[in-house]
């Protein structure tokens, strides 16, 4: 499935047809391209994977009306994650249209199999657990049979910071969403 329309597939498959922010949306299609292994050019970044063909094709569907962008700001000592802003992402009424022609293409029903099975992991609605267990996956999928410990010190090479607590808790994610 092309990276535009799986975008659009997640954002259709979310309550209320809202996804609130970046961030989540990116995580979202690094665990969805990681399950069917497509190749969605996710390489490190200070949240976690991330893919700049991701961001890019977001753009692209915001503008041209394929989906509205809400923007949220926040004063700076309540940010969110590093964040001063957030952005919440719906379909459009030409969103809506592009869905039902993405339900029938033959691959759908698998990708849609894929994101239900995501979406009903409780880690999936939280953006700063899903950006862990990224990392994390990102880390593990290099070296098989790695200790917490190591994790921890790899994603120093990252820049990235995890604490034990959460390593436990993304790993029986993740050994749950790849099973």
């Amino acid at each position: 499935m092309r990276v535009h329309d799986l975008i659009l597939l997640v954002i259709s498959k979310e309550e209320e047809q809202s996804l609130r922010g970046r961030t989540l949306l990116q995580k979202k299609l690094y665990f969805l391209s990681m399950l069917k292994r497509g190749d969605f050019g996710f390489r490190p970044h200070y949240y976690g994977p991330y893919s700049s063909w991701v961001a890019e094709n977001l753009d692209t569907l915001v503008g041209i009306g394929f989906l509205k962008e809400m923007t949220e700001t926040f004063p700076a000592r309540e940010k969110i994650f590093g964040e001063v802003r957030r952005h919440t992402y719906s379909l459009t009424d030409h969103g809506e249209t592009v869905i039902h022609e993405i339900e029938k293409e033959k691959d759908y029903e698998e990708w849609k199999e894929a994101i239900d099975r995501l979406n009903a992991q409780p880690l999936a609605g939280d953006f700063n657990k899903l950006s862990i267990a990224a990392k994390v996956h990102y880390i593990t999928s290099e070296e098989e049979n790695i200790t917490p410990e190591q994790i921890r010190d790899a994603a120093k090479q990252y820049n990235w910071e995890i604490a034990d607590s959460d390593i436990g808790e993304v790993i029986k994610f993740l050994k749950e969403f790849f099973a």
